[in-house]
């Protein structure tokens, strides 16, 4: 009761902060229309996210549908991770004021990533999706002949064990791609000396994940194990979708520029 009254809570919070945030970069980029769309977008994802969730306890839907509600909360992140992007941007370029010339250059050492990154997130979402279906389908339980989360949701039908199986197989095979898509990543940003940290950052949190995915189920999905391979996955949709955006505003070679804050004048008084 306790977890459940915690996701109520960081769930309002959330559903605070994210419209507050929102309507903040709108309104100090309203003439910049990335960073508008980025802001409805944001708003967007958090009002589908909190009708899947309503619709998911009221009716109490399939524990698989619940893999679509994963789904848009990872949109969401990657929306509020591009944001960030641009926030960072535009620090960037307040402190360093980079010339055209400059702007033009990091355009042209991005094209190189154009496809490696697309391919690292597309990957690592789709790793996100299959998990989020393993384990709310309640595949991950029938492995180890448990079914307290299907049984959560008024259902009584449990997985065979060959299904559940394949969704294992099918996960892991997945993982492997994972891994190969963010190596190919971190080959070519240590090879042009662009993106480093972030590539870094997505081959560390794919060790964690595969580290916490056989813990996980040594375990037999344990709580916290399975907790922290779910947090483990959204950091890497969230470094990802970071790095994305990073490479795509550097292709547009885009200045971000706030809204300058409007002072009043201050008119003498007349004798």
């Amino acid at each position: 009761m306790l977890v459940e009254y915690m996701h109520r809570l960081i769930a309002l919070i959330a559903s605070i902060l994210i419209p507050f945030n929102a309507i903040h970069m709108w309104w100090m980029h309203r003439k910049n229309r990335l960073t508008s769309r980025l802001a409805l977008l944001s708003m967007l994802f958090l009002a589908l996210q909190v009708a899947l969730g309503a619709l998911i306890v009221v009716f109490v839907l399939p524990g698989a549908f619940t893999t679509i509600d994963v789904a848009n909360s990872f949109l969401l992140l990657i929306v509020l991770s591009a944001m960030t992007a641009v926030g960072w941007r535009e620090h960037r370029q307040k402190t360093k004021q980079p010339s055209a010339e400059k702007l033009q250059t990091d355009a042209d050492r991005a094209k190189r990533f154009r496809l490696p990154v697309f391919f690292a997130l597309g990957t690592i979402f789709l790793q996100s999706l299959v998990g989020g279906y393993f384990r709310h389908s309640g595949n991950s339980q029938a492995l180890f002949g448990q079914h307290s989360y299907l049984l959560s949701h008024h259902q009584r039908q449990v997985p065979s064990e060959f299904e559940a199986l394949f969704w294992l197989v099918v996960h892991i095979s997945v993982t492997a791609a994972v891994f190969a898509s963010v190596v190919w990543l971190l080959t070519v940003a240590m090879r042009f000396g662009q993106y480093r940290a972030g590539a870094f950052g997505l081959l560390w949190l794919v060790i964690y994940q595969i580290i916490l995915g056989f813990v996980t189920l040594q375990t037999k999905l344990s709580v916290i194990s399975d907790t922290l391979h779910f947090a483990g996955a959204n950091a890497m949709v969230g470094v990802a979708g970071y790095l994305v955006a990073q490479v795509l505003l550097d292709l547009s070679a885009v200045r971000i520029e706030a809204r300058e804050k409007t002072r009043r004048k201050m008119v003498p008084a007349h004798s």
